[in-house]
């Protein structure tokens, strides 16, 4: 009885709905026009300006608006957002043109008339050129923006460029503009400018990877090795959070990746000692919205790899130091230290139940380039060095293979370190004898202490299972300082010329 209620009810509802608003796509890839209804009568009209349940899905972050005297014009202006535009007073001819290079209609530009009277509104998609004329006295402008306008975010073309061509209505010396806007580059003068923004920004086409946290340690890495191996991705905006799922579901929607590799995550600032006093903050981040992009990708059949830690354990009675015996994926966590690593066993046990979802566990990340939050980089800074054997991620030789897990369809939790143990002495030593042999600090003993600490052996058979090859923990820091030594040798010998 209950279930056919309740679908009387949904059948109500679906009889009140209301028309989506017509639409009307436009020649420039993801532009349209839409033509809304207006109720009036003698006293005036009412009109929606937008309704999440009849136009278009858009997530609006701003509002603004402005007046312009006719004869004026204003643009052309390239902001990494889109515009959903309508003129509520007067009457504009309003511009825009692609400039995305990798968009099927890259350098197109489309005009319409937006007017009160004829109600039209137009959604401008990030990365075009967006400019208007004034073609009546107090004519207004008013933009819903999918993103905030920020400085040095836009870029401007010059409206008159002869390579776009735009058809404006008057002659050029007829018009108001600007200085700004009549100092704009040209097309030819912003084109590398327009080249760069495209390869980072993948405004107007389909990729195969989209990387979340692209600015942070794991994410420049993870660019670079998609870049070297020429893979087609796009970078996040780094104003999508993890926490917010429609931005990401849009994003996603627009771009239709097979795969997302989330490098974003708080690992506390500047340590994990943050974690323990911003406990609600951590979940949101390393909990919620990691779970946030898993979901995003499940409910669209993408692979979703994720970044957990490998300081999960410590040694005990039956893995002890110098056995070999390492802990595997399916071994319960016994390193209950901190907070960070709470949630993230936490998240481990939630996305055991992702069919879509890879865990890959970092453990003393090694970086041989030397970013600033490599274990390698902040080890040089230390005068004093304990040394106590354990598991390390050497990413020169394992983040490479994160690209063919993901397209071998890989799920589950995997420690992702190189075979065996070493410690921070001998990675000093490896450094020392390799990069740079005046290198000095003081070896100290490990302060004997009841408390745990997340020093262990992991188990990498199950990866080793699929990349035999993975070098052991040692050879593979070797590797990663001679290629550092190599570089610096170029660097050096480029300076010198």
């Amino acid at each position: 009885m209950e279930t056919k209620k309740a679908g009387e009810i949904n059948k109500k509802k679906q009889a009140n709905a209301r028309p989506p608003v017509p639409k009307k796509a436009l020649k420039v890839n993801m532009a349209y026009v839409t033509d809304p209804p207006r109720y009036g009568d003698e006293r005036g009209y009412f009109q929606e300006l937008y309704n999440v349940q009849t136009y278009p899905s858009h997530i609006f972050k701003q509002v603004s608006i402005s007046k312009s005297q006719a004869d004026v014009l204003r643009g052309l202006h390239c902001s990494p957002y889109g515009k959903f535009v309508t003129c509520p007073q007067g009457a504009i001819f309003d511009v825009f043109v692609d400039l995305r290079p990798d968009s099927k209609t890259f350098k197109m530009w489309t005009g319409q008339v937006l007017s009160e009277k004829n109600k039209a509104q137009m959604y401008i998609p990030p990365r075009c050129g967006h400019g208007f004329f004034a073609m009546e006295d107090n004519s207004k402008i008013l933009y819903m923006q999918e993103g905030c306008y920020g400085p040095g975010q836009d870029v401007e073309l010059n409206p008159f460029d002869k390579t776009i061509n735009v058809q404006w209505p008057k002659a050029k010396k007829e018009y108001i503009l600007s200085a700004k806007d009549t100092a704009a580059k040209s097309f030819e003068e912003l084109l590398p400018r327009l080249k760069e923004l495209a390869e980072m920004e993948k405004r107007g086409s389909e990729v195969d990877y989209v990387v979340m946290g692209a600015t942070g340690f794991f994410g420049k890495k993870m660019c670079q090795i998609l870049s070297d191996q020429k893979k087609n991705f796009a970078r996040m905006p780094q104003s999508v959070r993890l926490q917010d799922r429609n931005a990401i579901e849009r994003h996603l929607d627009r771009w239709k990746p097979k795969y997302v590799i989330v490098c974003a995550g708080t690992a506390g600032k500047p340590n994990i000692g943050w974690c323990e006093k911003n406990m609600e903050e951590t979940i949101d981040i390393n909990v919620t919205g990691q779970l946030n992009v898993a979901e995003a990708c499940r409910k669209r059949n993408i692979h979703c790899t994720l970044f957990g830690t490998g300081c999960l354990y410590y040694y005990d009675s039956d893995h002890k130091v110098g056995s070999s015996k390492g802990y595997t994926e399916e071994d319960p966590p016994n390193f209950f230290g901190n907070f960070y690593g709470r949630m993230r066993i936490a998240l481990e046990n939630l996305i055991k139940n992702y069919s879509n979802v890879l865990s890959l566990r970092i453990a003393f990340p090694i970086d041989g380039y030397m970013h600033p939050r490599s274990l390698a980089a902040k080890l040089l800074k230390y005068p004093k060095i304990t040394s106590t054997p354990t598991s390390y991620t050497v990413m020169d030789s394992l983040y490479p293979l994160i690209t063919q897990m993901a397209e071998k369809n890989l799920t589950g939790i995997y420690n992702f370190t190189n075979p065996g143990v070493t410690t921070n002495g001998k990675i000093l030593r490896i450094y020392k004898k390799i990069v740079d042999p005046s290198h000095t600090w003081t070896d100290v003993e490990t302060p004997q202490t009841t408390v745990p600490r997340a020093y262990s052996e992991l188990d990498t058979s199950k990866l080793l299972k699929h990349f035999p090859r993975v070098p052991p923990v040692e050879q593979a820091i070797e590797e990663a300082f001679i290629e550092l030594k190599k570089r610096m040798e170029m660097a050096s010998k480029a300076q010198s010329e």
